[in-house]
């Protein structure tokens, strides 16, 4: 089971989830739109995070996905990290497939054992 929460204002469908049964849950943070802030990853096995693509998409800021990232391994949720989207991490328009998908030079695509 997942949920999209793409900014802030959506944070309250992790708690959602969290009370629905299931034995696997994900959250996709795409596109990711805004600065998440703090999350409780608690009873959640995956986050996913990805840019927006096509003409009127919106940029994605390397810190907003670096604070996923590293809440996610503090809390010890496999963290993938998806593409930048249209615009780069360099803040350049352009396609996905250019933009591709590293984050400080590296490739974070964890998948979870379950």
């Amino acid at each position: 089971l997942g949920t999209t929460v793409e900014a802030a204002e959506y944070k309250y469908r992790v708690d959602i989830l969290r009370s629905i049964k299931g034995s696997f849950k994900f959250l996709s943070c795409e596109p990711l739109v805004e600065n998440l802030g703090e999350l409780d990853l608690t009873g959640i096995d995956w986050v996913i995070v990805g840019g927006e693509s096509g003409n009127r998409a919106r940029p994605m800021k390397e810190e907003w996905v670096m604070n996923i990232k590293d809440q996610a391994e503090v809390q010890g949720v496999a963290f993938f990290f998806k593409q930048w989207g249209t615009w780069g991490s360099d803040g350049v328009k352009r396609s996905k497939e250019a933009n591709g998908h590293l984050l400080n030079g590296k490739e974070y695509q964890k998948i979870p054992d379950k």
